[in-house]
């Protein structure tokens, strides 16, 4: 099994020391035969910076293929999905059983403490994306 998550781009620009790649991401159906009959099928265009010493290697329209850890791409799932269910259900434990409270108020709080999460995320979002890092191959 690879260690690393690969995406097939296009390089969209190019600056000193910075190269945006724009990927399509498609859902897991999109190469189904009946896509054309689902609803559910859907691709988005996503933007992928990478940095380093790519300019003088790669131009504007060139395919690239962008890599990034696998480890990175855990970490991503820990960060969006695993600390922020485990806030809410430890919040909700807290709320009503420690606290008392009701299940409305319980609601409340955990919606708060959950907000504060993602509002500590974004005011450290230039240190976290410093961990996410990409390579072109």
């Amino acid at each position: 099994m690879s260690d690393k998550i690969e995406h097939q781009g296009v390089v969209e620009s190019i600056s000193e020391g910075h190269v945006r790649v724009s990927i399509m991401q498609v859902a897991a159906c999109s190469e189904c035969k009946a896509k054309a009959l689902c609803t559910s099928s859907e691709s988005k265009e996503r933007y992928i910076d990478v940095y380093g010493d790519y300019a003088e290697r790669y131009k504007v329209g060139d395919a690239v293929k962008v890599c990034g850890s696998l480890s990175m791409g855990q970490k991503a799932v820990r960060i969006a999905f695993v600390w922020p269910s485990l806030i809410l259900l430890l919040t909700c434990f807290v709320a009503m059983n420690v606290l008392g409270l009701s299940e409305v108020a319980a609601m409340g709080l955990m919606l708060l403490t959950v907000g504060v999460y993602f509002g500590v995320l974004y005011l450290n979002r230039t240190r976290i994306g410093r961990e996410f890092t990409f390579w072109i191959e």
